[in-house]
């Protein structure tokens, strides 16, 4: 008795005969291109993690420095404006003998610290802004 091809007891065609084929030597070898690609990706995957574990590094390093100088515009600031209390007062206290004197001058440094202190926070803010995907341009604001 015969039997018709489609009931062969083999498996039935469903399209997977090229994927796996009957003798050891073909499946050992499927195998190994299927560790090889595995092994691939593991890599990528491994320098893809270095790669981000760098950028997170990088961003940490320049939000710390952007915080370095916040604090030290604000202890600029806070330099700035104690020397120009001081120089008010003494000015306010005095009869007006010299009005040209060191008062002016620190009154004139103080403005400079404040003009380097507004530029250190707009540069911090700008690092900040650049690390951020969404924002890519710095903060509006008069930094002039």
């Amino acid at each position: 008795m015969e039997k018709p091809e489609g009931d062969s007891p083999k498996r039935a065609n469903d399209g997977t005969d090229a994927q796996a084929p009957d003798d050891g030597d073909t499946r050992e070898a499927l195998a190994d291109q299927r560790e090889a690609k595995l092994d691939a990706r593991e890599v990528r995957v491994d320098l893809r993690e270095a790669e981000q574990a760098d950028r997170m590094e990088r961003a940490t390093r320049i939000l710390a420095e952007a915080d370095e100088r916040d604090g030290q515009a604000d202890a600029r600031d806070a330099a700035a404006t104690t020397r120009d209390t001081a120089a008010s007062l003494d000015s306010f206290l005095r009869d007006g003998e010299d009005e040209y004197g060191p008062a002016l001058k620190a009154r004139r440094s103080a403005a400079l610290d404040r003009t380097d202190s507004k530029t250190d926070r707009h540069s911090a803010a700008t690092d900040r802004s650049e690390l951020t995907e969404d924002n890519p341009t710095p903060p509006d604001g008069d930094y002039s």
